[in-house]
């Protein structure tokens, strides 16, 4: 039986995962070319199209993952949450910080992810 600092534990560092997770996805969202019918339309493709590829993405990946979670471990609850989330914002404020520039694709990724979480989780606590 798995104790609430195990499962916190576990918790922080799945966060922590996704903060190395956040980045790795922005790096290949960015390497990825923009489709020739999208070409066209050069005020929609540039600001739009990569964030939209990070939200989804996160969002994907995120639900598997946190699915992946809940089998292996049957938990998820607001405390969890709070320690998943707690490297991730910590991650983006210290990013905010130090490198201002960087933060908008990271909080595409990051946004979509703890929604998921929090969405779980509420579900979890009515089941």
């Amino acid at each position: 039986m798995m104790t609430n600092v195990h499962k916190n534990t576990i918790s922080f560092l799945l966060g922590s995962s996704f903060a190395y997770i956040f980045i790795w996805l922005s790096g290949v969202v960015a390497a990825m070319p923009v489709p020739e019918f999208l070409q066209p339309y050069n005020e929609f493709v540039v600001p739009y199209y990569s964030n939209t590829l990070i939200v989804l993405f996160a969002s994907i990946l995120s639900i598997i993952i946190v699915l992946i979670v809940r089998k292996a471990f049957t938990f998820i609850s607001k405390q969890n949450i709070f320690y998943f989330a707690l490297p991730i914002v910590l991650f983006l404020v210290s990013i905010f910080v130090f490198l201002n520039f960087a933060i908008a694709p990271l909080m595409y990724a990051a946004i979509p992810t703890l929604l998921v979480a929090l969405i779980f989780s509420s579900g979890a606590q009515k089941a």
